[in-house]
């Protein structure tokens, strides 16, 4: 043990004196004269020396007086070139105030550092020139216009290396490592509402774009998810994110002659109606009709008192079961009818329940995250929740899945209710008759001590079969919308753009409504309900004690013993 530790020891005391042995990252040959006064303490404007070495500047051995061109020891007077009058135009823009990565515009500390960028990076700077970008920067008054560093970051730190994405025409755009970054540098200017007031832009833009698909999937990390440029840019041969202009001008990829091009970098096939689908607004302002806005509303109220009234009969359930657990006397043991049992849901049945149950909760567990992801916040417990799955394209298949499991649940029920009707045994109990209505009323009544008597339920009462037509309801809604999801350019070469829309907002809202009805008023009814908790084992083994049978579905109980004794 001793001989052990002690080789743990060595090797550790080794790998600690290799560490030490390498040679700290060099800077450039220049640097020793300039740190004297640009170092902590010099005097000087302070430069973060430490992360230079490991920038794509310290590594392509740039050195300090190539970009600070002039520059000399001593504190510059004299030194420097003279500069064009668009130049001295840029500079004096630049000391003057540029929307960097904060919050508020700062002027920049040494505006003509930027010129030098030009003489590496001349096709960049030739096409940043012509962006709207460079025109602010060149002296339009709206606002102070975005530099080199407001993307990239300081000069003295940009990293060496960039994630490369390769869309599906097979052309690679270079972006940050992590692809949220990149929408944040376009946010620091375009979500800041003064920034946006001044230069006459939408500050919406930036909420509008968290809140859509795009930027839900680039929150929870997908990697195929577009960010701010991938739309916005141009084609890499014309400047690319260089080259951004105005969405007015005819030359910009998202102008309406060539959004259609932009969306099929990613969706080939993109067609009119689907580019116009993308936009920075409200949801239920795409599509070009009013027939979303009006599916937004109507399913907001029906979630919202779907919820409210369940959420009281769950409330008021609870408060009588508690007072009968109280007023029940103790007992000698289990009765004889509460030992018995009859068979009330067949095999058949319970299969198609289990392959539903499956589905659903697939279906919600990979959904929710991305539908949460709006919230910065939400966004980042949705990534992490995500990474079970694989990732945020691992969960979109599992989704899919789900999907799977609920559409066989449905056509094995349809071809089941199909023979049952073949052989003259279809059940009509399921459907809905005006006497459930009262029954629902007489319910409450009675459990909030109004009335005296319980009403008398048969095989299925008003609870049980809003459950069931529910799922009807909620499949209908759910497939439908999402095989919209799923082919989504393939729906929209031939429907109207408001179609696709109003599916989008009815596959949320109803997500929605189905998991919280299922995981509150419907997991309460058979887990939670004291009198049954920890669970009703019908779903599992499919029968129901006598008892049971007795006090939940006395007209039931009353027919089959009659078709027993006769």
């Amino acid at each position: 043990m001793r001989a052990t530790l002690l080789a743990i020891a060595l090797l550790l005391s080794t790998a600690a004196r290799a560490e030490e042995a390498k040679p700290a990252p060099a800077l450039p040959a220049d640097a020793e004269s300039c740190l004297m006064c640009h170092d902590k303490g010099g005097g000087a404007p302070e430069v973060d020396f430490k992360a230079f070495p490991g920038s794509v500047h310290g590594q392509n051995e740039v050195g300090c007086t190539d970009c600070h061109a002039g520059y000399k020891e001593g504190p510059h007077e004299g030194e420097l070139p003279a500069l064009s009058a668009a130049e001295q135009a840029t500079v004096a823009r630049l000391a003057k105030g540029a929307w960097g990565e904060g919050e508020a515009k700062h002027g920049v500390t040494a505006p003509r550092a930027y010129l030098a960028c030009q003489n590496c990076h001349t096709t960049e700077a030739e096409a940043f020139a012509t962006s709207v970008h460079g025109k602010w920067l060149a002296g339009d008054t709206r606002a102070p216009g975005a530099t080199c560093a407001s993307c990239h970051g300081s000069p003295h730190a940009i990293p060496a290396k960039l994630a490369e994405y390769a869309p599906k025409d097979g052309k690679r755009v270079p972006v940050p490592a992590d692809r949220r970054e990149m929408t944040k540098r376009c946010e620091a200017c375009h979500g800041n509402e003064a920034f946006a007031e001044a230069a006459g832009l939408d500050p919406e833009a930036v909420i509008t774009y968290h809140d859509s698909i795009h930027g839900r999937l680039t929150r929870v990390g997908n990697a195929a998810a577009p960010t701010c440029v991938s739309c916005h840019a141009a084609a890499k041969d014309a400047g690319g994110t260089h080259a951004i202009v105005s969405k007015t001008d005819p030359a910009s990829t998202v102008s309406a002659a060539n959004k259609k091009q932009a969306c099929a970098r990613c969706h080939a096939g993109a067609t009119d109606t689907f580019a116009g689908l993308v936009a920075h607004k409200p949801l239920h302002e795409t599509g070009g009709s009013v027939i979303p806005h009006i599916v937004h509303v109507a399913f907001s109220w029906l979630t919202t008192l779907t919820l409210l009234f369940f959420a009281f009969h769950v409330l008021v359930d609870f408060i009588y079961e508690l007072r009968s657990r109280l007023a029940k006397k103790a007992g000698h043991g289990p009765s004889a009818d509460a030992i018995r049992s009859v068979i009330r849901f067949d095999l058949h049945q319970r299969i198609q329940h289990w392959f539903m149950l499956s589905g659903v909760i697939l279906l919600g567990i990979t959904g929710w995250p991305l539908r949460g992801a709006g919230d910065a916040e939400a966004a980042a417990y949705s990534r992490a929740f995500m990474k079970v799955f694989g990732g945020a394209e691992g969960a979109a298949t599992w989704h899919r899945v789900g999907a799977v499991l609920i559409i066989i649940s449905s056509v094995y029920h349809l071809f089941y209710l199909t023979f049952l009707a073949s052989k003259k045994r279809l059940p009509l109990s399921m459907l809905p008759v005006p006497k459930d209505a009262l029954d629902m009323r007489d319910n409450l009544l009675f459990m909030m001590g109004v009335k005296k008597e319980r009403p008398k339920f048969d095989r299925y009462m008003y609870l049980e079969k809003f459950d069931y037509w529910a799922v009807f309801w909620g499949i209908v809604m759910m497939v439908g919308t999402g095989f919209i999801f799923w082919f989504p350019v393939w729906f929209a070469s031939w429907a109207p753009g408001w179609l696709i829309t109003a599916a989008q907002i009815i596959h949320g809202e109803e997500a929605t409504l189905a998991i919280l009805f299922l995981f509150t008023v419907h997991f309460y009814n058979v887990h939670l309900k004291p009198s049954i908790f920890p669970m009703n084992w019908a779903w599992l083994n499919g029968r129901i004690s006598i008892e049971a049978m007795k006090h939940e579905h006395p007209l039931e109980y009353d027919r089959l013993k009659d078709e027993q004794n006769g």
